[in-house]
C-alpha cells in the first residue's frame, strides 16, 4: 500500500484509464463523477474516510468506469491489483466487510434506475 495526498478538486483517476489499483480513503472525501452520456458530469458519489473505490477495474481488469476527485484535502492509500486480490482471497472478515459496501452501492444504483423509469426517464 501506498500514501496518496491530493488538493481539493485534484482528480486522482479519469473515466476509461486503465484500472491499475484500488483506494482506501483515510482522510477527507471523494467524489465519484460519470460523464459518459452528456456533456454535463454527474456527480454519482462522495465518499469518505474508510471507503474504497476504484476496485471494480481492479477486479474486472476494465477501465475505469467513473472519475474520482478529491473534495477537500484528501489522503488515500492505494491498493495494487496483486494487494487486493490476496486481501479478497486471504481476508475473509474483509471480503465481507467490502461486498457488503459494494452490494449497497448496487442497491443504490437499482433505486436510482428505478425512480427513473417511474418517473418517465431513461437509464
Amino acid at each position: 500500500m501506498k500514501r496518496h495526498s491530493f488538493k481539493d478538486g485534484e482528480v486522482i483517476f479519469r473515466e476509461n484509464d486503465p484500472s491499475d489499483a484500488a483506494y482506501l480513503i483515510m482522510e477527507g472525501k471523494v467524489e465519484i463523477i460519470h460523464g459518459r452520456r452528456s456533456e454535463a458530469n454527474t456527480t454519482v458519489a462522495v465518499l469518505g474516510r474508510g471507503e474504497y473505490f476504484g476496485e471494480m477495474g481492479v477486479i474486472d481488469d476494465k477501465p475505469r468506469s467513473a472519475t474520482a476527485r478529491a473534495k477537500g484535502e484528501t489522503a488515500c492509500m492505494s491498493v495494487s491489483r496483486d494487494e487486493f486480490m490476496d486481501m479478497l482471497l486471504n481476508r475473509p472478515e474483509e471480503s465481507i466487510e467490502l461486498l457488503k459496501v459494494l452490494f449497497e452501492r448496487l442497491r443504490k444504483a437499482n433505486d436510482r434506475l428505478m425512480l427513473m423509469e417511474k418517473s418517465g426517464g431513461t437509464a
